[in-house]
């Protein structure tokens, strides 16, 4: 009991460093940029004016939003690197199983992809390459973070404190958790479907790099589902825009959100739970 509980308390040290990153990285590139545009004395001769006129300044955004994540994901490593020290895999021979496993993943990329080709409109190149870049960072720093830390921290222990279906559980609650920050730019009914749309990516993204140990798969598998989306709507990338959701978003991100669950379950009840425990010891 008691290093179940040092285990999640070490745990949730975790999620506020991968929210201090977030943080910290925002905050770092805007005094960045407003150096870059307005020079080193910005924070004397920054009129109220001039900070508006920036902040919708799509260029400056664009790149605000690019070094911020980027700064976060140096952050986020920066913290494991020295204080967790948590072993975190990226690629080895079980690519293909990976993919196998997070297969269910279509739907959410089908939807995606389906919003953007029934919108039929043009983008310029800086915003493809805006929402490559951002598409990128934001997976490798969230994947990183929600999946290498965090499973990693709870399946390094030798004694096993939790079953493998509760670190999916833990892990998809930490990534979703992440997204409550989006209650500062979105109403609370966009944030919940959110909520409940990221538990459903977290349980398939967890179950994936849990059974494989390969972040590679779950990175580019969310790398493609944010770039379609932010394709679909560049103002997107910045939490800019109006969107809207109904009772149906709400019903069918649940369904999806059980049926994921009742996925993992199942497939850890199929598999070599020994064999699974000693690849991680």
């Amino acid at each position: 009991m008691k290093d179940r509980r040092k285990i999640l308390f070490e745990s949730l040290l975790i999620l506020l460093s991968t929210i201090f990153s977030l943080v910290c990285g925002s905050i770092l590139a805007m005094l960045i940029l407003l150096s870059v545009y307005t020079g080193p004395n910005f924070l004397l001769g920054l009129s109220a004016t001039k900070y508006q006129s920036l902040i919708e300044n799509h260029l400056f955004l664009s790149w605000l939003t690019i070094l911020g994540e980027g700064l976060a994901l140096l952050f986020i490593w920066l913290f494991n690197n020295f204080l967790f020290k948590v072993k975190v895999f990226f690629l080895n021979k079980k690519f293909f199983r990976a993919l196998a496993i997070g297969s269910p993943v279509i739907i959410f990329i089908g939807i995606n992809l389906y919003v953007y080709l029934s919108k039929k409109s043009a983008i310029s190149f800086f915003d493809f390459f805006t929402a490559a870049s951002v598409s990128l960072l934001v997976g490798i720093f969230e994947e990183y973070a929600a999946r290498g830390m965090i499973i990693g921290k709870l399946e390094e222990s030798t004694a096993k404190n939790f079953s493998f279906f509760v670190t999916v559980i833990i892990s998809a609650i930490f990534f979703s958790a992440l997204h409550l920050i989006n209650l500062f730019s979105a109403s609370l009914e966009i944030t919940s479907v959110q909520i409940i749309y990221t538990s459903a990516l977290g349980i398939l993204f967890g179950l994936v790099y849990l059974v494989t140990k390969n972040l590679t798969v779950t990175i580019i598998s969310h790398t493609l589902i944010d770039f379609i989306a932010f394709m679909a709507d560049p103002k997107a990338i910045f939490g800019l825009g109006h969107p809207t959701v109904n009772l149906i978003d709400f019903v069918f991100n649940l369904t999806i959100l059980i049926i994921f669950f009742a996925y993992a379950k199942l497939f850890l009840k199929k598999i070599n739970l020994k064999k699974l425990q000693k690849n991680w010891n």
